[in-house]
């Protein structure tokens, strides 16, 4: 317990009030009430005077640090003590990290980095000798021992090194960084600035580092205990590095912020057509402010402005909030539409042919395909195939060169395959207006039909048998 606590106690103890106690000693009750504050503390006459009034000895008013050792040691062994300290140091990193700059932050980080690796280095050295030195004590033990030895020493060797090492870099954390980067909380304090060392021959401009009109704290450092050059030049090619990142992560934030505002300009003319273009707009007004955020973000850090953390979460949230209202009511809208099934009545069909060369190691990835219709032509050298397929639609077939290995033997094919895709082509405007009109009808659109309606492969005999060796060789 401290003084200020004791004399307290002992005030309190003989029912004295604080100005009672000023009159006896004859001393101000200002004076007692710095004193029972911790603000100050009396001279050792006063403290034997205190000694006397309050009916107690010297070593119930000073602090604990005259105790007997034995009091020592069980305080700070105690779990409760042990646990404070943890928590403290905690709160003390957490506290400079978040007074430190980004350059600073990332200093502390490489240099921590720079003396884990040399500590790894030189265990690992110490390790390998350690190592040769027991295998030519312990060779001459049984195989089985040797191993399980061996075994239990590397654990050993490796936990102890574990904890050594946390000790160390905790301890040259707590001495390089912690111990000289205090934060001091302040209310009657409204700037934020790191004082550099005491210099008769700079001005008190000059002992200025930064200054955050946005904070209630002084940050007291003294940079010579906590910095080197070489590392503050790898801070700074790290930051750059984030910096060339982040600007190339704009480009596409910039794109999409545009895309938005022309889909929200969009939406906001068709509001009049339903409450489904309504939910879109409110979705779209919430992505554009997330999107408005991630480039203030990116903008704050690269022109190394303040983060307004309480701002920037708040809107984010907001942001969230609408995409979830626009969502609900962009989908239970959706909800209501009628379903509509196309089947094959309601779709045009047209039909494409293919003329392919046979080999010997030719093989169609399409051959089994349930659409598959064989017609024989005994005729025919090569192969001819005929896709009837959606007009609205492309047909292709795609060749491709692939390697296959069986049994270490190189086997080298040609694969067909057929590739069906959705054709817009100069029509895309027409899509998009049939969507927005079957949006505005409330009608839900279900393809009930195959995009490919058949596929017919006029071949002979013979190249049917080697298409079906091949097919099987590769796909088994």
């Amino acid at each position: 317990m401290k003084f200020c606590d004791k004399l307290v106690k002992q005030r309190k103890n003989n029912n004295l009030s604080q100005e009672q106690l000023a009159d006896r000693l004859g001393v101000s009750r200002q004076a007692v009430s710095k004193w029972e504050s911790g603000s100050s503390i009396p001279d050792m006459s006063k403290i034997l005077e205190l000694c006397k009034i309050l009916n107690c000895n010297l070593e119930d008013l000073v602090d604990d640090g005259v105790k007997s050792n034995k009091d020592i040691y069980e305080a700070r062994n105690s779990i409760n003590n042990y646990l404070k300290e943890v928590l403290d140091f905690i709160t003390r990193t957490i506290n400079m990290f978040w007074s430190m700059t980004l350059i600073e932050k990332i200093k502390c980080i490489l240099e921590i980095f720079f003396i884990f690796l040399i500590l790894f280095g030189i265990w690992g050295i110490a390790g390998n000798i350690i190592n040769s030195i027991f295998n030519n004590i312990l060779i001459v033990l049984p195989n089985t021992i040797y191993r399980i030895i061996m075994g239990i020493s590397s654990v050993i060797y490796g936990i102890f090194g574990l904890v050594a090492g946390i000790i160390i870099i905790i301890h040259i954390f707590k001495v390089r960084y912690l111990d000289y980067f205090v934060t001091i909380e302040d209310n009657n304090v409204n700037d934020k600035s790191v004082e550099l060392p005491v210099d008769d021959n700079k001005s008190n401009e000059d002992k200025i580092k930064f200054i955050d009109k946005k904070k209630n704290k002084i940050i007291i450092r003294d940079p010579k205990h906590s910095t080197y050059n070489f590392f503050e030049f790898l801070a700074r090619i790290v930051v750059w590095i984030i910096k060339f990142i982040l600007i190339l992560v704009s480009f596409p934030c910039v794109c999409s912020f545009i895309g938005i505002c022309f889909g929200i300009t969009i939406s906001t003319f068709l509001i009049k057509d339903g409450i489904f273009f309504l939910g879109i707009t409110i979705l779209l007004l919430g992505c554009l402010l997330i999107n408005y955020l991630i480039l203030k973000v990116i903008y704050n850090f690269i022109v190394n402005l303040v983060f307004k953390f309480k701002k920037i979460f708040i809107l984010f949230i907001m942001g969230l909030i609408l995409v979830g209202i626009g969502s609900g009511i962009s989908f239970c809208n959706y909800l209501t539409f009628d379903k509509v099934t196309l089947t094959n009545n309601d779709i045009e069909y047209s039909t494409k042919n293919f003329d392919i060369e046979m080999k010997d190691n030719l093989n169609l990835a399409f051959l089994l395909h349930d659409k598959v219709e064989i017609v024989y032509d005994d005729s025919l050298d090569n192969i001819k195939i005929e896709v009837t397929y959606d007009k609205d639609g492309n047909i292709e077939l795609y060749k491709s060169t692939d390697q296959y290995y069986d049994d270490y033997e190189y086997f080298n094919y040609f694969d067909y395959d057929i590739n069906y895709n959705l054709n817009y082509g100069d029509d895309f405007i027409e899509e998009i207006n049939y969507l927005i009109n079957e949006i505005k009808n409330k009608r839900r659109i279900y393809n009930d039909y195959p995009a490919i309606s058949n596929i017919k492969i006029f071949i002979s005999h013979n190249n049917l048998k080697k298409l079906e060796e091949n097919y099987y060789k590769i796909y088994g």
